[in-house]
């Protein structure tokens, strides 16, 4: 018998300020481990909207009061600098945490987030227990000479962490080492993201015509998310398009009185289509807007390192343009489930936005096929297996 399943304890270790994607893998996992009689909990280092969140959903929660880590940003000297206050912080981190477990030890440790790398290995290390490091985000290269990914993979063989990658791109960017991440992609609640359980908004309580074509954009608005790039994309196709085919905008995300949203705001008057944008701001309930958007974008500049609204939207039988670079480029089948945007440029986006249009008697039959692709890939149901077997390998070793 074995003795992991005895107990089946996790401990999520999260800084307590995460926002939607980070947050969601997090509350997505734990839910899900624990529908199948694990006993995950979540600890918080910082009080914040997320301990909340876990306390109403029943997690059992420790938030430990201090303040969030410290980023590493800056140049060189500040980077070294902030370094050294992780060092400090995590001995402090660390001994807080061991005593609010008590003598009840978590059979492993789980976080997400590289600057808790010294931090959970550290725990990991006191509490004689494995690690795993679930990559949300890929390692970056503005370090000399790769320092900050060497740094990354010696703390992983030394304290026994296993990096768990949202993408095969991620994975790729800590490099080779003694320790190689296994790729384990996110997965979405299929029992909340499904089109026919869902009680969905119409267009009319949007203030969109019927026979209209929406786009629709799910992330915060910033410019690296590039909605002024689909905004000018759609303009340059609607110029073509003339009265025939009425192209709207329909942006899920925050701020909305932000300096962003007003630059969007001003480019859609400039482009004669002020009506056409929607700044919806964030949602609670994604997945009751998929009703009104005929085409799901993901336009996000640099590589995506997984997109949990692509799969989000292949659940709801959407299916997603978006730029291929990164995870997007390993979740959405080129031609089948959505369209490939080469670069991130408003030409590329325009001609991806006609390629769309011209398959426009494809999309429903392309919508259940990414349903049908998400629910084998990218299911709660079979992320929380593949986590149950990664981590009880681990254990076994």
């Amino acid at each position: 018998m074995d003795p992991f399943h005895t107990s089946r304890r996790i401990a999520w270790v999260c800084t307590g300020v995460e926002v939607y994607g980070i947050r969601q893998a997090v509350l997505n996992l734990a839910g899900g481990l624990r529908s199948r009689g694990w006993k995950p909990r979540i600890i918080t280092l910082a009080h914040g909207p997320f301990a909340d969140e876990c306390d109403e959903l029943g997690f059992e929660n420790i938030t430990i009061g201090l303040e969030p880590p410290p980023k590493l940003s800056g140049g060189l000297t500040d980077r070294v600098r902030t370094g050294l206050e992780l060092l400090r912080y995590r001995k402090k981190a660390v001994r807080e945490i061991t005593r609010a477990l008590g003598r009840e030890k978590p059979d492993a440790i789980h976080f997400l987030m590289p600057n808790l790398v010294p931090l959970a290995g550290l725990l990991g290390k006191t509490l004689r227990r494995p690690c795993f490091w679930e990559m949300p985000n890929y390692v970056g290269d503005g370090y000399p000479m790769d320092a900050n990914k060497r740094i990354l993979r010696w703390m992983c063989a030394r304290y026994n962490i296993q990096p768990l990658s949202n993408s095969a791109f991620t994975a790729s960017t800590l490099g080779e080492g003694k320790v190689s991440p296994i790729v384990f992609h996110l997965g979405v609640d299929e029992e909340r993201f499904d089109p026919d359980r869902v009680i969905p908004f119409t267009r009319a309580e949007i203030g969109i015509d019927e026979h209209a074509v929406v786009l629709g954009v799910f992330a915060r608005i910033c410019p690296s998310k590039g909605q002024h790039l689909v905004l000018e994309a759609m303009a340059r196709v609607q110029k073509e398009l003339g009265a025939d085919t009425e192209l709207h905008l329909a942006l899920f995300g925050g701020p909305t009185a932000g300096a962003d949203a007003l630059r969007l705001t001003e480019m859609a008057e400039q482009a004669g289509l002020p009506h056409r944008l929607h700044l919806l701001g964030q949602v609670p309930d994604p997945e009751r807007y998929y009703s009104i958007v005929d085409i799901a974008i993901n336009a996000r500049v640099d590589p995506e390192p997984f997109g949990l609204s692509v799969v989000e939207a292949m659940m709801m039988r959407t299916p997603v343009l978006v730029h291929a670079s990164g995870g997007p480029a390993e979740t959405v089948t080129d031609g089948k489930t959505g369209w490939h945007v080469p670069a991130p440029t408003a030409e590329a986006f325009a001609r991806g936005i006609r390629r769309a249009l011209d398959d426009r008697s494809r999309w429903a039959e392309m919508g259940h096929a990414a349903r049908t692709d998400a629910l084998t890939r990218f299911s709660l149901e079979s992320m929380t297996g593949r986590y149950e077997r990664i981590v009880t390998r681990k254990l076994a070793a």
